[in-house]
């Protein structure tokens, strides 16, 4: 664990991120949720979109690739707002998207990857952004 105590590597970002994640399951309980789908596995545009419990998981492993307008399909209708993103710069990211931005992103209704919604997002390159019902959301109360 010393590796990420050291200020000149990188493994901070990677244990802060792990922290973020398991605070993200104590507000959603997503690991336990019965709910689980993949959307999506795309080879060609290293990206995998999924759902557990309620939260949609975007990631885009593409090295140089980022998305815009980039349509998932989703199960629930109505607003989604990010509740995590690797890109926030306390995890070593650019702030392209980030929580603290408090946009919404709305779903259209149509059948898109056998998801009965879809939504379009930003999907920057080697990003993990997790999206959350926007009545769940509450960036003035929480922080990472």
């Amino acid at each position: 664990w010393d590796l990420a105590d050291s200020e000149g590597l990188k493994y901070k970002f990677m244990n802060s991120y792990d922290r973020a994640l398991m605070h993200l399951d104590k507000a959603f309980g997503f690991v336990n949720a019965p709910h689980t789908f993949i959307s999506r596995k795309d080879e060609m545009d290293k990206m995998i979109v999924y759902e557990r419990g309620d939260l949609v998981f975007v990631l885009n492993f593409h090295p140089t690739n980022s998305y815009t307008d980039y349509r998932v399909g989703c199960y629930k209708s109505g607003g989604y707002k990010v509740a995590l993103s690797s890109d926030e710069g306390v995890f070593g990211g650019w702030n392209n998207v980030s929580k603290w931005n408090n946009v919404e992103f709305f779903t259209q209704d149509g059948d898109y990857d056998n998801r009965p919604c879809s939504m379009q997002i930003y999907a920057p390159s080697r990003t993990a952004v997790v999206y959350a019902p926007s009545d769940w959301c509450d960036s003035e109360n929480e922080s990472i």
